[in-house]
């Protein structure tokens, strides 16, 4: 997948939260060059492709230091060096818990999303990049994934159903009892 695919998705995304009036849109920060975003990466110790780095090239999170407003549910958008100090960390505590050949975190994982309960992570191996809910205790073959593009279609879907609601001050709302009784379908149109 590359860069302009997840922009367009992303694009489309932020212009459905705009005409919602969704808190995040006005805090979304300036993007990051293709090249600025590589320089941080390496910085860190990652070989970012243009694709691993899209989220950022897009926009690099949102602005530190005001009250949390989510690209989704829960869903925190942070700046690049922090997403990319934060994996650091996770891997380095993965290195200092592992047992045998068992690691929690792989060192090409990025965090995209930080997520209240799960983040949502940048598979940096994988053409795509795939994404994925990391958690820790899950066998990694049962971990659902998808790209990034594919993961802002179901966001829209969630607000398509009604299970995500954007609040009148501008923060999210979830009901859950509007989930889909059946099965993820992928949209056609992401944006």
């Amino acid at each position: 997948m590359s860069a302009a695919e997840v922009h367009a998705a992303l694009q489309g995304w932020v212009a459905r939260l705009a005409s919602l009036g969704a808190a995040v849109v006005p805090r979304l920060r300036p993007a990051l060059t293709y090249p600025e975003a590589v320089a941080l990466a390496a910085r860190h110790g990652y070989e970012a492709g243009e694709d691993l780095v899209a989220l950022w090239t897009w926009h690099d999170g949102t602005t530190p230091g005001l009250p949390p407003a989510h690209l989704a549910p829960g869903q925190e958008f942070a700046p690049l060096d922090a997403s990319l100090r934060r994996s650091r960390e996770y891997h380095e505590a993965s290195l200092a818990e592992a047992r045998g050949d068992r690691r929690t975190w792989q060192a090409h994982w990025v965090v995209a999303v930080h997520g209240h309960a799960l983040p949502l992570v940048l598979d940096g191996s994988r053409p795509g990049p795939d994404t994925f809910r990391h958690d820790p205790h899950a066998h990694p073959l049962h971990v659902a994934r998808s790209t990034l593009a594919q993961r802002v279609a179901r966001w829209h879907e969630m607000v398509d159903t009604g299970t995500w609601r954007v609040a009148r001050d501008g923060t999210w709302d979830v009901d859950l009892t509007h989930l889909p009784a059946v099965p993820h379908a992928h949209r056609q149109d992401l944006t």
